[in-house]
């Protein structure tokens, strides 16, 4: 149980710092206000939670065939981390441009919305969460949502501070936990998949 939990909140992280089309949006929301940035990750997060609903009705369907049912899903799984761990390499720090509305409802709908759409976000549920949720668990959607929670405060009270420690090092330290951490859980549902 304990690992279960620990693993999805690993993958939380590593899933929830990485640069992209959200954090950009958080970053730049949280400019206006910590409650603007923090409203468009709670709207990500609920997109996160509808996502994974619609993973456990597709987990018991898959569960009631055979238990190589899920060998394409941790190879997609697998394929998906590895393809992050990839672009996460190659990302450069997000910038902190683009305007912000003045209702942390429209930046709550606005996260929302790019979460349903967000082929990333979406893929991710349907490949690596259908897997991670197969081999570890409920334990690990708990672990997750936690990782997750704590992004969304922590994230855009560091934008707001300012990066005032070296905003370099922290880049640095945030691309590599993801990197490593992607291509573990890459290598590892690769793995499961033979």
């Amino acid at each position: 149980m304990f690992f279960s939990f620990f693993s999805g909140l690993l993958l939380g992280y590593s899933l929830a710092v990485p640069p992209g089309p959200m954090n950009a949006l958080i970053a730049a929301w949280s400019l206006k206000s910590f409650r603007h940035g923090f409203s468009v990750g709670a709207g990500a997060m609920t997109a996160d939670f509808v996502l994974m609903l619609a993973t456990l009705a597709l987990y018991t369907a898959l569960s009631q065939l055979s238990p190589t049912a899920f060998r394409p899903f941790f190879l997609a799984g697998g394929l998906f981390f590895l393809y992050l761990a990839y672009k996460i390499a190659r990302a450069t720090p997000p910038t902190s441009s683009g305007g912000a509305a003045e209702s942390p409802l429209r930046g709550y709908l606005l996260g929302l919305g790019l979460g349903f759409v967000n082929p990333y976000q979406v893929g991710w549920w349907m490949t690596a969460g259908l897997s991670s949720i197969a081999q570890f668990g409920l334990e690990w959607a708990a672990g997750l949502f936690l990782a997750i929670l704590t992004w969304i405060t922590s994230f855009p009270a560091a934008v707001r501070a300012g990066w005032r420690l070296s905003d370099r090092w922290t880049w640095v330290v945030i691309k590599t936990f993801s990197v490593v951490v992607l291509a573990v859980f890459g290598l590892y549902f690769l793995y499961r998949a033979w």
